[in-house]
Formats: structure tokens, C-alpha cells, sequence
């Protein structure tokens, strides 16, 4: 089934430079024309749906996110692709909070992740956006910025995240613990897949001492420690991953920033399960319930287990990864 649907974009060629002009499918949109668009593309259309998020903003009486932007560095359109996915899911449940109208979340590609990918599912979530505006009867328009061709993945990775803070404020049901525990299980099934290549290591380490009165920036913390600890895998693997910076302002922090962090540790764990050459991913996880900011720092500490698990079998055997894959040719 193709996912990319009640979307808009004809690609347009002139000058050998890409413009986006929103008038037909993006399901239409071919190989050639997604291979031919740029970071510089996917930025300018991020810039369009923060404009539409504005007008929403003001109609609703929300407030503006004044949070500072997300340190983030060495950004791939892989990890692009990731957050936009956030920005997907959180449009779509604005959508649904307006409507009642539910849409197919975007499809991960199973190859390489180009800008292109992230522009199309960018797109279905300005779709999304658009949908709300038109149910709230907001006639106003935003017009396509000016491309700049500077801009990289990084960029566009920032500026999504800014636009998902913006965008979770508009939500009645703002995202919450128990999206949070939802991804990090998630990010649980993919390691515990990457450890079965490992003979003899634990899978799923056992469940550490539930801590009462956490806060969401306990979580965040634990979570960009998990990350770092990633990086150093990916490192050891001969791969590299994103780089990003702890906070020190606890206040600022919600569980919205928390799922998006743990979205990129999805999207680095899918990224490091791929390399092994097997493309089926472990099934979507449920929604948990009710869930407190303590019941995810607990669901972290698993993750954090397991990957320390998976650091000291990589550790121990730097070349694991090339050794599977050449154990999995042999055996094709």
C-alpha cells in the first residue's frame, strides 16, 4: 500500500535548481525527481509547514515555543527521515483531535534514506496541518520561502524538531510518558535483535528498581547517555551516528522532547539492525496506557542495560559486523 497519500507536491525543475510547488500527489512524485531533491528542498518545505503551524497557533490562542534549538551535529537524511516521522504523528493526532480522521503513517524505505524520503513524509504532515486549517476555516495562505542551498541535514533536523515542539503545543492530548515508554520498548526490540547475533548474551536485562518522582529530563538525560553509548557502538562498528548534546535546563524539558530523543534512538537502532542485511523489523509496539515519567526512566534503564550488554560483546568482537554479514553470504 502506498502510504503517501492525501498529499500535494509536483517537483519542478528550473535551472537545474528544485522548487516544490504544492498541487498534485507526492505519491507521484518518481524515482528521479526524489533522487534529484536536497536538503536544501526538505528545509524550505519544514519552513512552510512551520509558517502553516503559525496560523494554526494564532487561531487556537496557543502559545508560541520559545525553546532554544536542539544541539545537534553529523546529522544523516536517515535521521531526518526519524523526526519527521514525529512530526507525522503529531499532526496526524491534531488531525484527529479536530476531525476524527486517522491517516497510514509513512512506510520506512527499506534502502537508503534520502532527502527526498523525508520530503515526502515532511509533505503527508503539512497535508495533515492543512486538513486542520481547513476544518477551523482559516482562509489565510503561506507562500514557499527562498531556497538556500546551504542548508544540510543538520538543518533540516533542527528545524523539524522546533516545528514538532511548536506543533505537540497545539495537541489536546499533548504526547506524553506513555508515548515515551512506547518507543523506548521499541527501541528495547531492536536491541535485544542485535544481541541474538551475540551467543550467550542476555537479550533483556532485568528490570532495575523503580525510582519514584522522576521528571521528564531524568528521562531525557538517561536517554542521551544511551544515545552516546550507541555512537561508541556505531564507532566500533565502523559507523557513524549523530551527535547530540545533554541539556541543562530541566524546566524546558517535556515528555513531547523526550519521544522525539527517543525517536532518534529508534531510528540509530533500526539503522544498526539494517546493516545486518535483514529487513524484517520488529513489530509496532502498543500504546501502554497511562504511563509516569518514573515508569520510563525504569523502561530506559532496560535499554541502557542491554546496550551496555552490546558495547562489551563489540568490544570484544570489533568485527562482528562484517564477520555476519559474511557468515550470512556464505550461507545464502
Amino acid at each position: 500500500m502506498n502510504i503517501f497519500v492525501h498529499a500535494s507536491g509536483v517537483l519542478l525543475f528550473v535551472a537545474s535548481q528544485l522548487a516544490i510547488v504544492t498541487s498534485a500527489g507526492a505519491d507521484e512524485v518518481t524515482e528521479k525527481e526524489r533522487q534529484a531533491i536536497q536538503s536544501a528542498d526538505v528545509y524550505l518545505h519544514v519552513a512552510l509547514v512551520r509558517d502553516e503551524l503559525e496560523l494554526l497557533r494564532f487561531e487556537m490562542g496557543r502559545p508560541s515555543d520559545h525553546q532554544l534549538p536542539i544541539a545537534v551535529s553529523n546529522v544523516a537524511p536517515r535521521e531526518v527521515f526519524f523526526q519527521a516521522l514525529t512530526l507525522f504523528q503529531k499532526a496526524d493526532r491534531l488531525v484527529y483531535e479536530q476531525t476524527r480522521e486517522r491517516v497510514d503513517e509513512p512506510a520506512i524505505p527499506q534502502g537508503e534514506i534520502l532527502p527526498g524520503h523525508v520530503w515526502q513524509v515532511v509533505d503527508v504532515a503539512l497535508q495533515r496541518i492543512r486538513r486542520v486549517k481547513s476544518e477551523l476555516g482559516i482562509v489565510e495562505k503561506s507562500a514557499p520561502g527562498v531556497r538556500n542551498a546551504d542548508k544540510r541535514p543538520t538543518d533540516v533536523f533542527i528545524a523539524i524538531a522546533q516545528a514538532d515542539r511548536q506543533l505537540n503545543l497545539l495537541l489536546e492530548r499533548q504526547f506524553a510518558p506513555g508515548d515515551v515508554f512506547k518507543q523506548v520498548t521499541l527501541a528495547m526490540a531492536y536491541s535485544a535483535r542485535l544481541l541474538s547475533h551475540f551467543d550467550g548474551a542476555e537479550r533483556i536485562a532485568a528490570t532495575p528498581a523503580y525510582q519514584r518522582g522522576k521528571q521528564p529530563v531524568d528521562v531525557y538525560h538517561r536517554l542521551v547517555a544511551v544515545l552516546a553509548r550507541l555512537q561508541k557502538i556505531a564507532q566500533q562498528s565502523g559507523l557513524a551516528m549523530l551527535t547530540l548534546s545533554d541539556v541543562d535546563d530541566a524546566a524546558e524539558i517535556t515528555p513531547s522532547d523526550v519521544y522525539d530523543i527517543a525517536s532518534v534512538l529508534v531510528a540509530e537502532l533500526a539503522y544498526l539492525h539494517h546493516q545486518l542485511g535483514t529487513v524484517e523489523r520488529p513489530l509496532p509496539q502498543h500504546y501502554p496506557g497511562r504511563k509516569f515519567p518514573s515508569d520510563v526512566y525504569q523502561r530506559a534503564g532496560i535499554l541502557e542495560a542491554q546496550l551496555t550488554t552490546l558495547q562489551a560483546q563489540v568490544d570484544a568482537n570489533p568485527d562482528w559486523l562484517h564477520a555476519r554479514l559474511q557468515k550470512r553470504k556464505i550461507a545464502e
